[in-house]
């Protein structure tokens, strides 16, 4: 949040970043609204809904986006283990799959090895 307004390009990355955030979880600053005072003035416009003209603390969103994202993966634990257990068994197998072919090559007769 305190690279938000600098100008610099690696600055505008984290601006988007936060902007997307907030936009798309419905959040505002990490703990709320108010967590924004120390380092603006005024609230970002993604702290508030699109179509709001002026965004003040009164129109902004209320929920902060650490407890929004916490609560996102505590519902979703049992779908993000199931997804890293997928992707945990498709290495697995690759990997058997590579000793395999490995163990296959080196079997036939016609094998030369590769010298440099």
């Amino acid at each position: 949040m305190s690279q938000y307004n600098v100008a610099k390009n690696e600055s505008q990355v984290c601006k988007e970043t936060i902007d997307t955030f907030q936009t798309v979880l419905k959040c505002c600053g990490s703990d709320g609204p108010n967590s924004w005072e120390k380092f603006m003035d005024t609230l970002p416009d993604s702290c508030c809904a699109p179509n709001d003209s002026g965004c003040s603390s009164e129109s902004a969103f209320s929920n902060g986006c650490f407890d929004t994202i916490s609560d996102f993966v505590n519902s979703n634990t049992q779908y993000i283990g199931f997804g890293v257990l997928g992707i945990a068994v498709i290495q697995l197998l690759g990997m058997l799959f590579a000793c395999y072919l490995r163990t296959y090559i080196m079997k036939r007769e016609e094998y030369e090895p590769y010298t440099v």
